[in-house]
């Protein structure tokens, strides 16, 4: 069985308004270039962020891994020295071979920053809790062919490069690197890489909107490809006349999103397209989806698939209605 992941989860940006009441901009002095030390706000020495979110589906790096339905999730991380480290996890609701209650992926790393490129460097830890073992009955009482459908576990790590650099207050150009010693038990690695453009689209083409809610709409897509080599477990069965696992070649696949994003105050609406080119025979590979076994080997987690979201988020940097005198009562106005 093969199932997913790592997440990443999209981040919005809020902006805060000052009023200057009746005061106009040419009769303030000019501010200084370089603000005195008593002038300036401390960097944060800890920070978090948070957020919960419903989607049509959980979809991984094009696989759908809650049986193309819905799912719910869930992230918290706290920052460290103005957001350089972080600690964090997530959950996600699945629907996968094994069964298990849910994911849980624990997430760390440092995020150095140089001007407009930043950088993400991090490890994430995948944990199914009480998976469960898929058998094959008739051949387990018979004592003939690979009693096996699943793997016993599929808990694994990942290691995580993410560069990503600001070209311009509204476009953002990434790049990412992810690699996996023992892709989700499968004794093979896995690594993914892919390239992401976002750009915020400007008010002014939504005109018949009213201001405050004509300037959080961007745009953003991926395009990446999954490296993956030969799963060797008990899934793959024995060479005849040895104790060694048979090699099976995992289908490497290239994979894209696009979608449009929605963001007012704290609230974060999502519709996205995901693609892969697996057939449904190399989805039924690669997945382990149960129903293959009944269906001629075959399985429609990895098709096309548009998928809606709705977020819930906050953060130290950008509190949203929490830094408002009227609390959550201010998302109406």
């Amino acid at each position: 069985m093969i199932s997913k992941l790592f997440k990443q989860g999209a981040a919005a940006s809020l902006a805060t308004f000052l009023c200057l009441g009746q005061v106009q901009a040419a009769d303030m002095p000019a501010p200084p270039k370089e603000m005195p030390p008593e002038a300036k706000a401390p960097d944060p020495l800890i920070g978090f962020a948070f957020y919960s979110q419903y989607a049509s589906d959980y979809n991984f790096r094009g696989v759908s891994q809650s049986n193309l339905q819905g799912s719910y999730q869930t992230f918290f991380e706290a920052q460290f020295f103005n957001n350089f480290a972080y600690a964090g996890l997530y959950t996600w609701q699945t629907r996968l071979p094994t069964r298990p209650d849910f994911e849980f992926d624990l997430v760390a790393g440092i995020r150095p920053t140089f001007d407009k490129l930043s950088f993400d460097l991090g490890v994430i830890y995948y944990y199914y809790p009480n998976e469960q073992r898929i058998f094959n009955a008739a051949n387990l009482a018979s004592g003939i062919g690979n009693p096996f459908y699943t793997t016993a576990n599929t808990d694994f790590i990942e290691y995580a490069g993410k560069a990503l650099y600001q070209a311009t207050p509204e476009l953002a150009i990434g790049a990412n690197v992810f690699y996996a010693p023992n892709y989700l038990g499968q004794h093979t690695n896995g690594t993914y890489t892919s390239g992401t453009l976002a750009y915020t689209l400007p008010a002014t083409l939504f005109p018949f909107l009213p201001e405050a809610y004509a300037g959080g709409f961007s745009i953003s897509g991926e395009g990446g490809h999954y490296f993956l080599g030969a799963a060797k477990t008990s899934v793959t069965g024995l060479i005849d006349g040895t104790n060694r696992f048979a090699a099976v070649n995992l289908p490497s696949y290239n994979y894209g999103n696009v979608g449009i994003s929605y963001t007012y105050k704290n609230l974060l609406l999502d519709f996205r397209f995901h693609t892969t080119d697996l057939t449904p025979t190399q989805c039924y590979t690669l997945t382990g989806d149960y129903r293959g076994a009944i269906n001629g080997g075959t399985s429609r987690w990895c098709g096309d698939a548009f998928i809606g979201s709705i977020r819930w988020q906050a953060s130290t940097a950008s509190p949203g209605v929490y830094a408002e005198p009227g609390g959550f009562l201010n998302l109406f106005k």
